[in-house]
Parts: structure tokens; C-alpha cells; sequence
């Protein structure tokens, strides 16, 4: 299961190397196509210091919804041109869906690349997991888990710090308080689209983002790394 750290996040395997990009959507502008890509008929908006994220079901309220996304609950967003490896600090919210069965089934999937390194949080907990783009589309297993946390789930409305560091064949994640830790030759294999948040449900918010290249490990992780691995 999951270990727990101090309730505002920081780097713990990855000393932060050279800023790569820093956005706190205080200007429209701060979002471009330069760094961000929203897939399959999401929709966005910049407002009130934070990037609200917008499923197609709610951006086209009124609107013709024929075409193949256009009633999708999916709200998709990802930055472009990362490295493979970094530390990206962010952080975000779901909204609440109206809709009682969009709120039991809402989650929100965390990707270090598109199906590769992925966390999943919901109601019922979360877990972190090698998807089928690592594990090979033809393999025997299409996931691996690499750790859980049933004691943290999806609360609408309610924003978490984030820190996500990948590097060689690891992968440390910080929600709030709590740590998920996996490592796996797989992980240093290819990703792409190496940064992405989908959600189900009524869309999300990022209320800022920075995103750092990797540098040394930290002097203390081979310490800290051992109770972290099982």
C-alpha cells in the first residue's frame, strides 16, 4: 500500500534540474499549443487563475453533439514537448458532476505517457500502475499494479498538490500526503504524450503547473526508497 509524507509535496527522489515550464493561468495566454494538447473534443477555458478543462457532454450543452466525442463525460488535457524523464509539481480539482451516476463512477487518470505509467483515483481508491502501451499489446497481462492507496479517494471539488517524478526505471508520485512508488525495466522504456490528466465527470481545474528536468538523485533516496519498496 501506500506510504505517507508531509501534506505539502515535494520533490523526494529527483533533485529539480533546469525549468522547462512554469504556468499559473493568471493569462490567458498561458495556455498555447506550444505546451498543451486537448484531445477528442475537449474544450478550455482560462478563468479566475486556474485552466478549467471541459468534457464535449458539457461544452456542447445545446449544441449538436453527432459527432464521434461529442457527448463524451471525458475531459482530456496534456502538455507537449516534455522530456521523458522530470519532475512536474501541479495542482488540480475535479468538479462535481450533477448527474448522481457521474459521481460514483467519476476518476481521474494521472498518465506519465499515453497508457504507459498511469495513476488512477476514484472513489474507491487509488493505484498506480504500468498500463498495456509498456506492458506490450499482445502481452498475457495488460496492466501491472505497482502500488495502491485505498485510503485515498476522489473527493469533487477539492484541490491536491501533486508532484510526479520519473526517472530511468522509476516512478514516484506525491498526492497530498500520500506516495506511490514503483520500479520496473519497463518504465525507462518509450513514452509518448508524456504528460496527460483525463477525467470522467463534469471536467477538472489545474490551478498551476511547473514542470523541471531531471537532475542527480537525491543524496537521501537510496534511504528513503527502501521502505518504499515491497
Amino acid at each position: 500500500s501506500s506510504s505517507t509524507v508531509s501534506a505539502s509535496p515535494q520533490a523526494q527522489m529527483i533533485a529539480p534540474g533546469k525549468k522547462i515550464v512554469s504556468l499559473d493561468f493568471d493569462r490567458k495566454s498561458d495556455v498555447s499549443k506550444q505546451w498543451f494538447s486537448f484531445r477528442k473534443e475537449t474544450a478550455y477555458r482560462v478563468e479566475d487563475g486556474a485552466l478549467h478543462v471541459i468534457p464535449p457532454a458539457i461544452a456542447n450543452t445545446g449544441k449538436d453533439k453527432t459527432s464521434q466525442w461529442g457527448d463524451s463525460d471525458f475531459a482530456r488535457a496534456g502538455l507537449v514537448g516534455l522530456p521523458k524523464d522530470y519532475v512536474c509539481e501541479f495542482r488540480w480539482k475535479c468538479n462535481e458532476p450533477t448527474d448522481s451516476k457521474l459521481q460514483e463512477k467519476g476518476l481521474i487518470y494521472i498518465d506519465l505517457g499515453h497508457r504507459t505509467i498511469r495513476v488512477t483515483m476514484s472513489k474507491s481508491g487509488t493505484t498506480l500502475l504500468l498500463e498495456n502501451h509498456l506492458m506490450g499489446r499482445k502481452a498475457k497481462i495488460s496492466s501491472k499494479v505497482l502500488d495502491t492507496g485505498s485510503e485515498l479517494k476522489l473527493e469533487y471539488d477539492k484541490w491536491y498538490d501533486t508532484v510526479a517524478e520519473v526517472k530511468g526505471n522509476e516512478v514516484l508520485i506525491q498526492i497530498g500526503e500520500h506516495l506511490f512508488y514503483g520500479k520496473d525495466d519497463l518504465i525507462s522504456g518509450d513514452r509518448y504524450d508524456t504528460f496527460n490528466l483525463d477525467a470522467n465527470g463534469a471536467g477538472f481545474q489545474i490551478d498551476r503547473i511547473e514542470v523541471r528536468a531531471t537532475g542527480d538523485y537525491r543524496k537521501d533516496w537510496n534511504a528513503k526508497r527502501g521502505p518504499l519498496e515491497r
